[in-house]
């Protein structure tokens, strides 16, 4: 009974995740997510899952006998569950828009459009926006408010991930009035029900932890298991690193020899990268600027041979020469209309100057504002400087088409000693410019994801064809070159990362690029530190590091650095984003590993029982670090906009992929799963659901996630 309604959930919850899309959040939430259908399959469920705990855990046990971790984690989801009927029943949520210099305001609106009211009064003292140093990238947006209730007064500030507390309602920054002098909070009064909820998430968090220690656990048997059986021996394949990007020129069916094109020399072009820039609200080079246009003209940093900077001022400078390099593009679909209209866009704003903001301007107050040559400046900006702004590239150019171009470097250096002397307070320091330009020499992965997935396919179909034997010296030396092969990729993998955090000064985790990246890092650091226990992960830990960098480099995924979105800037979304990407990590080896199971078992006849242990014995800390990380996630969002749980798409498919999951792992109750060959068709055919939750919410479903 117990999992009968789990699986009428499941369908009922991805059923109702796909009706969103097409009548609307309020009619789902409505007839579905809060319908009494909805809220009497979890009751069923809870109820029989007690019933069940109680019958094979507890009944005819002395206390010692009980496997309490075992028991802790379902007693968690019970609270977990209570804890949410309590918020449905009795929470109560809304918003309250204050004005500053306005009456205090002592009632708010509900999730109806109703008044409720407050037990107390409310304004709006001041507002601000603060901003990242030296940009107009918002970093937090802050609200002072004042409460009144009787004699007492209470001055506080909320801010984004900083909420306020008040005699059990929540106040949290929700939007804010283009002038600047009105704010909306988000209320939220649910005390009851968040007390039990949390106290559900520490209880599980406890239990999961203490299940992999406890001796009778399934875990430990898997383990046993695995450990004590021999693993098969890997041959060595050498995978050339395959580049197979095409430029959009290619696509487009134009063709232009280097020796038509006119371009700076090296040296020069380098000189003019090494000037700062204010783009994608923050400073950074020309490089990077440059890398980024090539990108978007012709798919990768470089064109003919030219570097990227060679490719930027060609277009400045020389563009009759360089328009032919960019044909009109296919006469395709409206995916190729838009990629040719934002190349369009991107050769409008460099050549016309607009998005080179290299000229920066202090104020009397020392606020530093960044303007183009052909940008409005300043009335009070003094008469050299303008002069300086505005002809100084004119001059360059002049000195370009006399071919001086030692004249026009020595131009490019004076700007940058301009750039420093005006902007000296918020430029990034020297090592900071030095380890992005580390990083966009480094490229994105696509040579990386092909010489993984290369590496991955011939490991993969070695591994499901053949049969152990004793180790051969030809073995040997297999073996330790897939070895050097995983620590290069490692290498390069843990330098972006690390180049990424160091450049953007905030965990690289807040987009699918990063993630991706994240993923492929998580993946090959297995590799490489678990190959001699267990060598089958070799092949997986490829194909899967091969499969996140490839579509890291996708024309879809924007590897661009950005300052980070302040509802984002929280250490709760670092671990919650950590837990999924292990959990999406070892979903995949199961996977994998069921598939390479299945293969041997059809093809060979060889018996899938020792897979189908170490696949167990993956799968438990997967689906845990999955519910840490989605219950992570739910605390985040409760410090963030004061709701734990809005039954968005992502958080609703995130929940069938931890329920689908958790019937593996009931294999004493449901003996289907004690067969192997049906267990690794289940864990083959559910990681679909990990692929509808990261991408088909991403691409199709959308909601409030879908940035991740």
């Amino acid at each position: 009974m117990s999992f009968g309604a789990i699986a009428l959930l499941i369908v009922y919850m991805a059923s109702a995740s796909v009706l969103e899309k097409f009548y609307g959040t309020g009619a789902v939430m409505k007839w579905g997510y809060h319908s009494p259908v909805f809220i009497g399959l979890w009751a069923a469920a809870a109820l029989s899952g007690v019933a069940c705990l109680y019958l094979k855990i507890i009944k005819g046990r002395r206390l010692p006998e009980i496997a309490f971790a075992t028991a802790g984690i379902h007693i968690a989801l019970v609270l977990i569950l209570a804890g949410a009927l309590l918020t449905h029943v009795f929470g109560r949520q809304g918003t309250v828009h204050l004005r500053t210099g306005e009456t205090p305001v002592t009632e708010y609106l509900d999730e109806n459009g109703m008044a409720s009211a407050f037990p107390f009064a409310v304004s709006l003292e001041a507002f601000r926006v603060e901003y990242h140093s030296g940009s107009y990238a918002p970093s937090d947006y802050v609200s002072t408010v004042k409460v009144v209730s009787g004699d007492e007064e209470t001055v506080t500030q909320v801010s984004m991930n900083s909420i306020f507390r008040y005699r059990g309602y929540r106040f949290c920054q929700a939007a804010y009035d283009d002038d600047a002098a009105g704010a909306t909070l988000a209320v939220s009064h649910d005390p009851a029900g968040v007390a039990v909820t949390y106290s559900g998430y520490l209880l599980l968090l406890v239990s999961m932890v203490c299940f992999f220690f406890q001796k009778d656990s399934g875990f430990r048997e898997s383990l046993r298991r695995v450990s004590g059986k021999a693993t098969a021996t890997l041959l060595l394949f050498i995978v050339p690193g395959l580049h197979t990007g095409v430029s959009a020129s290619e696509v487009n069916g134009t063709s232009v020899c280097r020796a038509e094109l006119k371009y700076l020399p090296k040296e020069v072009a380098e000189e003019y990268g090494r000037m700062y820039v204010y783009y994608n609200d923050r400073i950074c080079q020309i490089q990077t600027l440059a890398g980024d246009f090539a990108m978007k003209l012709y798919g990768k940093k470089s064109y003919k041979g030219l570097s990227a900077e060679q490719v930027l001022t060609g277009w400045i400078f020389f563009y009759d020469s360089w328009r032919q390099t960019v044909g009109d593009g296919p006469a395709g679909g409206h995916k190729d209309e838009i990629k040719a209209r934002d190349r369009e866009d991107a050769i409008m704003l460099v050549c016309s100057a607009r998005l080179l903001k290299i000229f920066p301007y202090k104020d009397a107050d020392g606020k530093v504002t960044w303007y183009s040559s052909v940008d409005t400046l300043p009335l009070d900006m003094d008469d050299s400087q303008w002069i300086f702004v505005r002809k100084v590239m004119s001059l360059a150019g002049e000195s370009i088409v006399k071919k001086d171009y030692a004249s026009a470097s020595g131009i490019f250096g004076k700007i940058r000693e301009f750039q420093e002397k005006e902007a000296a307070d918020v430029l990034p320091s020297g090592a900071r410019i030095g380890a992005e330009r580390i990083y966009n020499a480094i490229g994105r992965p696509g040579a990386a994801a092909m010489l993984c997935l290369g590496a991955g396919l011939l490991l993969f179909i070695f591994c499901c064809f053949s049969g152990q034997g004793p180790v051969t010296a030809a073995g040997k030396i297999a073996g330790k070159t897939v070895f050097i092969l995983s620590v290069g990729v490692f290498v390069y993998l843990s330098a972006v990362f690390i180049l990424r955090w160091y450049v953007s000064a905030h965990v690289p985790m807040s987009n699918g690029f990063e993630t991706m990246m994240l993923l492929a890092w998580h993946v090959m650091m297995l590799t490489v530190f678990v190959r001699k226990k267990y060598p089958l992960i070799q092949p997986f830990g490829f194909l899967l590091a091969g499969f996140a960098l490839l579509v890291a480099s996708l024309g879809g995924s924007d590897p661009r650095i950005t300052h980070m979105m302040p509802v984002l800037s929280s250490p709760l979304l670092s671990v919650h984003v950590m837990c999924m990407m292990i959990s999406y990590t070892l979903l995949g080896l199961v996977m994998l590993n069921g598939l390479m199971a299945l293969v041997r078992h059809y093809a060979s006849g060889k018996p899938a029982d020792r897979q189908a242990f170490l696949s167990r014995m993956v799968l438990y800390p997967a689906v845990f670090f999955l519910a840490a990380g989605t219950f992570l996630g739910a605390v985040w969002a409760n410090v963030s906009w004061g709701r734990y749980w809005a039954w968005d798409p992502k958080e609703v498919w995130a929940l069938v992929t931890l329920l689908v999951y958790a019937f593996a792992l009931h294999g004493n109750s449901l003996k289907a799963f004690r067969r192997p060959v049906f267990f690794h068709w289940f864990c083959v055919l559910a990681f679909l659901c990990v692929i509808i939750t990261y991408f088909g919410v991403n691409f199709f479903l959308g909601g409030l996630h879908g940035y991740a």
